[in-house]
C-alpha cells in the first residue's frame, strides 16, 4: 500500500425521491483509498453502501460532491468522456447471477468490455478471455460456450470477477460479492480476491454487512450508519477498541469459536431497528439506538473527529 490516495471522495452526497419526497441516501460522505489497499466498508442493510459503490461509477453521479480518480474529477463528466475512463475501474455486484445476462454465453459476456474498448482483433480477444477465466480458476474449454443458469452461484460470481479483471482495471468495488453465496463457496471467493489482487495489483473497495469477513480482507474499515460515515480506522485497530457504540454493537454480534469470550466484551449487541432516511432522527442518527445516548446526542449531530492517527470517529462521547 502506497500514501498516494487512488480515489478521492470528496461531501459526496446522494439525493433520491421516493413517495414525492425527497432524501438523502448518504450525505456529505469523504473517503479517500490509496492505491494498493483494501478499504472495507460496513454497515447494515439500507445505510447507503450500494448507494456509493453507484457514486463511484457515476452510474448515477452524485448529486453533490467531488469524485476524483488519480486526481481526475469524475463529477459531471459526459458519458463520452466518462467511458475512457472506466477502464480503470469496475465493479462487481452483488447477485452473481442476475448480473449476467442470461441469453448470452460466457464467451460473450467476458469479451463485451473489451469489444466496447474498441478491441477489435478476434485472436487478442479470445486469448485475454481463456487468459483471465483461468486466473478466476475456470476451465475455457468447458466454460466458454455455456450460459450463466448453467454455473452455481460460486461459478457465476468467478465469472463476473473474470468480466471485471479482463480490462486490467487500478480498482474494483465490491458490492457484497459474497453475500448471496454459502459459508464455503464465501471463503473460495474471498480467496480468489486476495490472489487477484496479488496478482494484478488491484486496489478494492470491499462492501459489506457482515464484519467477520471485511476483517479478513480490508486494511482499512469504514462503518457506516444511515448515510453518513461514524467512524474510519486501520481494521486490527476497529475491531479490537471500536470507538463508536454502533461500531461496538455489530462487532459484538460477530459468532465467536472461543467460548471463553462473552459477546459483552467489547460492545452491547444492537438494539431495535434501523430509522427510515426520509425521517433521519435529530442530532446524532444513532442515538435511538445508542446504550449512552445522552441529550447533547438529541441537539447536536456529532463530526467526525480524529482520536489518534487514521482513527476517526463521530460520536459526542467516544471512549477515552
Amino acid at each position: 500500500m502506497t500514501d498516494q490516495a487512488l480515489l478521492e471522495m470528496k461531501d459526496v452526497t446522494v439525493e433520491y425521491v421516493t413517495q414525492g419526497q425527497r432524501f438523502d441516501a448518504v450525505l456529505g460522505i469523504t473517503l479517500d483509498i490509496a492505491e494498493g489497499e483494501t478499504l472495507g466498508l460496513v454497515g447494515e442493510s439500507g445505510c447507503g453502501k450500494s448507494t456509493i459503490s453507484r457514486a463511484i461509477i457515476q452510474l448515477p453521479s452524485p448529486t453533490s460532491g467531488s469524485v476524483k480518480f488519480r486526481g481526475r474529477e469524475l463529477t459531471g463528466l459526459s458519458q463520452k468522456d466518462i467511458r475512457p475512463l472506466r477502464r480503470d475501474f469496475q465493479i462487481i455486484f452483488q447477485d452473481p447471477i442476475s448480473s449476467l445476462n442470461p441469453r448470452r454465453r460466457v464467451n460473450d459476456i467476458v469479451a463485451e468490455p473489451l469489444i466496447i474498448a474498441g478491441v477489435k482483433d478476434k485472436m487478442e480477444i479470445d486469448r485475454k478471455v481463456r487468459e483471465v477465466l483461468k486466473a478466476v480458476g475456470m476451465d475455457p474449454t468447458v466454460t466458454l460456450d455455456r450460459r450463466a443458469h448453467q454455473f452455481s452461484g460460486g461459478q457465476c460470481q468467478r465469472i463476473c470477477i473474470a468480466r471485471a479483471l479482463i480490462m486490467e482495471p487500478k480498482l474494483i468495488v465490491c458490492d457484497e460479492p459474497v453475500s448471496a453465496l454459502d459459508v464455503s463457496i464465501q471463503a473460495q471467493i474471498l480467496n480468489l480476491l486476495e490472489d487477484m489482487k496479488e496478482r494484478y495489483g488491484l486496489t478494492l473497495l470491499f462492501i459489506s454487512h457482515d464484519l467477520a469477513v471485511v476483517k479478513n480482507v480490508s486494511d482499512r474499515v469504514a462503518v457506516m450508519y444511515l448515510g453518513k460515515i461514524c467512524e474510519l480506522a486501520e481494521s486490527e485497530k476497529i475491531y479490537a477498541a471500536p470507538a463508536h457504540p454502533y461500531t461496538a454493537g455489530l462487532i459484538a454480534t460477530i459468532p465467536e469459536i472461543d467460548r471463553g469470550r462473552q459477546s459483552n466484551d467489547i460492545g452491547k449487541p444492537l438494539r431495535g431497528e434501523i430509522p427510515s432516511p426520509l425521517n433521519p432522527p435529530s442530532g446524532c442518527r444513532f442515538r435511538t439506538r445508542c446504550p449512552e445516548a445522552q441529550e447533547k446526542c438529541s441537539e447536536e449531530e456529532p463530526n467526525l473527529k480524529k482520536l489518534e492517527d487514521s482513527h476517526v470517529v463521530a460520536c459526542h462521547f467516544p471512549p477515552v
